[in-house]
């Protein structure tokens, strides 16, 4: 008689939300994928939100196709992932509210896909410019039109026009 194995048990799982993303790989066509989200992030109160999974220090994004098969991505090999941005709001602009300085841009990749929206900068006063704000931000640059969230690998921008 086999013992049931741990692993399959269930035992060690936990709770996720799953949640519809739209990813392209560099050099790929876009993909609508599911992705998973915590039901408490671990850096602030309420649910982890899909920006979150490309900018934890782990190299791999889990993913289901919609064949249903399981796939694991590398966030460097992501070119942006794109959320509805309801997703994406949790508690005003990154939970910044009104001390953020937002900044509306037109931002080009080297595939020539291009994202219109806005940028939310928080840095010290000396150095809100858009330029530092690129300079200084994580691997993925959130960028928001009125719909979406669009995360976008600042490793594939080759050019930044400033809207104002």
């Amino acid at each position: 008689m086999h013992a049931p194995s741990i692993a399959r048990s269930g035992a060690y799982r936990v709770p996720k939300h799953r949640v519809s993303v739209e990813i392209a790989l560099c050099g790929g066509k876009p993909e609508v994928v599911s992705v998973f989200l915590h039901l408490r992030a671990a850096s602030h109160a309420g649910p982890e939100r899909p920006g979150e999974l490309l900018l934890n220090e782990e190299p791999f994004l889990t993913v289901v196709s919609a064949d249903g098969s399981v796939r694991f991505m590398n966030k460097a090999a992501i070119a942006w992932m794109t959320v509805a941005l309801d997703l994406a709001i949790a508690g005003g602009f990154d939970g910044q509210g009104s001390t953020a300085r937002r900044e509306p841009i037109d931002l080009t990749l080297d595939d020539g896909t291009t994202f219109v929206g806005e940028v939310s900068i928080l840095l010290p006063l000396a150095k809100r410019r858009l330029q530092d704000f690129l300079n200084h931000s994580p691997r993925f640059i959130e960028v928001r039109s009125d719909r979406v969230a669009h995360f976008v690998n600042r490793d594939r921008i080759v050019m930044v026009k400033s809207m104002e």
